[in-house]
Formats: C-alpha cells, sequence, structure tokens
C-alpha cells in the first residue's frame, strides 16, 4: 500500500521511495457530475454529464482499472420522500437512474458541500455510494478513494479508502447523514493552502512525514507524501475528484 510504505520508510529513516505507479487509464480533466464509490460492490462509478447526456466510466475494485464505458440519455425527474430520482435512458428505454436526497431533509442541510448522491442503478445492479458531510474534495487515484472532509467544529479531516482492502471494509453510518465505510487511514487538524495554481490540504501523519492532497486549478489533482521538505517521495494521480462548495 502506497501510504503504508511511505510512512514505514519514514519510521525505518529509510530514503529510498517504492517503485513509481503505472500511469492512470485516463484522467478525468473536466470536473464530473459526481463519483458513486460503491460502498456495497467493488466498483467505483463516474459520471459525467454534458447536456442531456450521461457519461459513466466504470473503475475495478481492488486494482482500479477502467473496465467500462457506457452512454446514456437523461430522462425524466421523480421527487418521492425528499428524494430526486434521474431516469437514465438508452435505446428509448429506461436503463436505470440516479439518487440524491433533497439537502433540507438531512439531519444538518448545511453540511451537504457536495450534493447527496447515494445511490445508482445500472440495469439490474443497485449501487450504494460513500457520502459524507462537510466533503471538501472527494477523489481516487488507480489504488484508493481519497476524501478531505470537515468536523463540526470545521477542523479538516483525511480519510482513504484502498482499493486493495475494500472486500473486508465495513459499512458503517456516520452522524449527520453520512454513509461511508472503515477507513484504511485517518489523519485529523490539517491546513488548507491556496496559491495561483491551486490550493491544497497538508496532514501531518508523523514528525517527518506529511501528507498532501493538490487540487490544481488546471483540473487536475494528486496526493503526494512527503519527508523532510516539500518534495514528494511517492505520489499518486487523482484520476478524477470532485470538490465541496464548503460553507456559505
Amino acid at each position: 500500500m502506497f501510504l503504508a510504505a511511505a510512512l514505514a520508510l519514514a519510521a525505518c529513516g529509510q530514503s529510498e521511495p517504492p517503485p513509481p505507479l503505472p500511469q492512470p487509464a485516463q484522467n478525468v480533466v473536466a470536473p464530473p457530475w459526481f463519483i458513486c464509490d460503491a460502498i456495497d460492490a467493488p466498483v467505483l462509478l463516474v459520471f459525467e454529464r454534458d447536456g442531456p447526456k450521461v457519461r459513466v466510466a466504470q473503475y475495478d475494485k481492488p486494482n482500479g482499472a477502467l473496465v467500462q464505458r457506457t452512454e446514456y440519455q437523461i430522462g425524466a425527474e421523480e421527487g418521492a420522500a425528499g428524494s430526486i430520482y434521474t431516469s437514465l435512458i438508452q435505446n428509448g428505454a429506461e436503463a436505470g437512474h440516479v439518487r440524491q436526497i433533497n439537502p433540507g431533509m438531512l439531519e444538518t442541510p448545511g453540511a451537504a458541500y457536495t450534493l447527496p448522491y447515494t445511490s445508482v442503478r445500472l440495469g439490474d445492479r443497485e449501487i450504494s455510494c460513500r457520502w459524507m458531510p462537510r466533503t471538501r474534495l472527494i477523489g481516487f487515484t488507480g489504488r484508493r478513494t481519497i476524501v478531505v472532509s470537515e468536523d463540526g467544529d470545521g477542523d479538516l479531516l483525511y480519510h482513504s479508502y484502498d482499493f486493495a482492502t475494500a472486500a473486508e471494509a465495513q459499512q458503517i453510518e456516520i452522524a449527520e447523514n453520512g454513509r461511508t465505510t472503515t477507513f484504511s487511514l485517518e489523519e485529523r487538524d490539517g491546513t488548507e493552502n491556496m496559491d495561483a495554481n491551486g490550493s491544497s490540504f497538508q496532514f501531518q501523519a508523523d514528525v517527518e512525514t506529511e501528507i498532501v492532497v493538490i487540487s490544481g486549478r488546471d483540473g487536475r489533482g494528486r496526493v503526494e507524501v512527503r519527508r523532510h521538505g516539500p518534495d514528494p517521495v511517492q505520489s499518486e494521480d487523482l484520476i478524477a475528484y470532485v470538490v465541496g462548495q464548503g460553507a456559505e
């Protein structure tokens, strides 16, 4: 595991980084409509919307491979019990739908920094999506999902969910209607920095090691592990990510 290996190197005082990652199949530069990181299936789905068209890219766990792209047309929207169901059409027939909870129905409506898309149906598959309150950024690399969020006091949190151990992760519900799984790594008390190139979230893993999540103005992002300075000992590109709007 990339982060675990990097932290182990730091603990052992070694300077040799692990082998570089293979290049991802294709990075999504334009912001997706939303990302459905399944909490009950070994898949991750990226939804891109262009007017009435929706393209869905499916990535596999545990290896992070791009396995399928599918195109749909947006159909009717229907409201039911505080949710909005948007149908997905193929060849003139309904082939699935997207479920979004109305933020006003949440325990804390203001915690919906990203819209709560909580499940999707594609064909006969019903998939539950990860959603966490006060998400500042959710994205994924070829090896893991990354979520940067705030707690109720506004402190920054980092969670990663490794694809390699996704099968063992347990579904959990957290405060304020959050839906997620047991994390692979958690860091707290992060800081946010902004400059001409974009923004970054920095988390101190130990006295020598820093984890940095970067969101560039060019639409590209990455996760870095740094030791003793600004140069990374390991880096993973974010294949796609969504940035939360933050507090109003």
